[in-house]
């Protein structure tokens, strides 16, 4: 039978804390026993027990991160004054900011650290108002007095799970290091691989992340499954693991980007990741004659009348196709690359969240798995007989501190299939997903239902335009995702050779 517990075992949050003494004879740490104060001696500093290379451009003293007392024996006094996680952003400015202040500086102000889109577009969802608040201004609430407190609960404990704050849930490929190690630490099961820190970030790092149906998962092709068991597949598996991001998923087409061999950072760079750039590069950039001709972005270059790019992450060289089409004449300036170009898009629609306070969860059994490891945790353990149940509470994700209740998550069906196309501010017909079509209730500790399904203000959309990462050529009838939304379209003309 499988153990699937030890699948989902909590890793370590912390980078450079002790290891338990059971263990220390199997981690390679030197060790001899104190025969006065019965305690584990450390012989040989550090790296006795933690034997991380911190690469070519941190060769200095771990102290100088981490603290503790150099040269100490005992694991008790070397680890005073510890700093387990210097990078994290409450951290950084100490102990990175010497050396990379301009990069802080310039991080600071990026949504991977100030979550700000995320934030007001849900918030602003609920009210009237228009308001911007930082991540400090909202917070976790034992009893939330109205709805916007409860779309903050929400917010912090169960949504912002995926920031540079927060290490990430307790499966294989989702857990991280904070602040900077978030991106430039490489993790593997719960796991530091190596202490060195990494220029630039492979698309593992970033699908620790942009995994579950969201950006970034379905550039490669994946789709989360439903949260019923039956509806969960495959019962059997060679991979090392089953759920490695916390629910199985389908593995549909993925772009045509990826299956070139292009990674995340060659079309979302340093300027947009870790500062204010609005977007990553355009398919006009590399596709567009015009565009190209005027270029100087060094990772292109025209040889033989052939275009090429070079990826600055892998060194592959592609060929770029131009828009050659007579569709893009006709409906460029009326339809996204998107709406003609995505194979697939994510239509989660209705999705539900609901915070349970009290302890009677045997009835929650089909939701164990919905993507948190501690609503796993809690739940399994209501399922055990043999074992101890757990409270259902759960962590704010910025503090740390726990909080009564856990936050389910539902939906009311989940596809792939159709693309829905609405227009953006500026007309453009993009593609949509039903991201705001938000759910919300709260069942209290005396199982009183406080909250009753909670919907965004009926003048608020709740279809968010977006960019679907799953290009491919367009079908034979692609005309047909927008002829009824165009004016001066055709609907009889819905075959066009690609």
């Amino acid at each position: 039978m499988l153990n699937h517990s030890a699948l989902f075992k909590r890793s370590s949050t912390l980078l450079l804390l002790p290891l338990i003494c059971v263990i220390l004879s199997t981690s390679g740490c030197r060790e001899e026993q104190d025969k006065h104060e019965n305690s584990v001696v450390v012989t040989s500093g550090c790296k006795s027990c933690h034997n991380l290379d911190p690469g070519e451009h941190h060769q200095f003293s771990c102290t100088d991160c981490h603290r503790g007392i150099e040269g100490e024996k005992s694991i008790e006094t070397s680890h005073r004054g510890l700093i387990s996680q210097p990078a994290h952003p409450d951290n950084a400015k100490s102990f990175c900011g010497p050396c990379h202040n301009e990069e802080l500086t310039m991080v600071s102000k990026n949504a991977h650290y100030t979550l700000s889109q995320h934030i007001n577009l849900v918030r602003n969802s609920f009210t009237s108002s228009e308001s911007k608040v930082p991540i400090d201004d909202i917070s976790s609430s034992a009893h939330p007095d109205s709805e916007l407190q409860l779309v903050d609960d929400l917010l912090r404990r169960r949504c912002l799970r995926c920031h540079v704050y927060y290490e990430g849930d307790d499966f294989p490929l989702t857990s991280r290091a904070s602040g900077c190690g978030a991106c430039h630490l490489d993790y593997y099961d719960g796991q530091i691989v190596t202490h060195t820190f990494i220029k630039k970030p492979n698309d593992t790092r970033c699908l620790s992340c942009h995994y579950g149906n969201h950006i970034g998962f379905d550039y490669y092709g994946r789709f989360e499954h439903d949260f019923n068991d039956e509806y969960r597949t495959p019962y059997t598996t060679r991979d090392e693991f089953f759920r490695p991001y916390g629910v199985e998923f389908h593995q549909l087409e993925p772009d045509v980007h990826q299956k070139g061999g292009m990674v995340c950072i060659d079309c979302h760079g340093k300027n947009q990741v870790m500062s204010t750039a609005p977007r990553g590069a355009t398919c006009m950039n590399c596709h567009d004659l015009n565009t190209l001709q005027n270029s100087d972005n060094e990772t292109i270059t025209l040889i033989n009348n052939q275009y090429l790019f070079t990826s600055g992450a892998t060194g592959i060289i592609l060929p770029l196709p131009l828009m050659a089409h007579p569709a893009h004449q006709k409906y460029g300036k009326q339809v996204s690359c998107q709406g003609c170009h995505a194979l697939w898009s994510f239509d989660d629609d209705q999705t539900h969240l609901v915070r349970i306070d009290h302890d009677d969860l045997d009835e929650l059994e089909k939701l164990t798995l919905d993507g948190s490891s501690e609503v796993f945790e809690i739940l399994s353990s209501h399922m055990e007989f043999d074992g101890e149940w757990l409270d259902p509470v759960m962590n704010d994700k910025f503090s740390g501190d726990q909080f009564p209740g856990i936050w389910l998550k539902g939906y009311k069906q989940r596809r792939w299939e159709n693309i829905r196309l609405i227009p953006d501010s500026n007309g453009l017909l993009q593609v949509a997903r039903p991201l705001l079509n938000l759910h919300l209730s709260w069942i209290d500790e005396e199982e009183m239902v406080r909250f009753d399904n909670i919907t965004v203000l009926p003048e608020r959309p709740t279809d968010i335009p977006y960019s679907p990462h799953t290009i491919g050529k367009a079908g034979p009838f692609y005309q047909k995702r927008f002829s009824h939304l165009l004016s001066d379209s055709d609907p009889t003309s819905n075959q066009v050779d690609n």
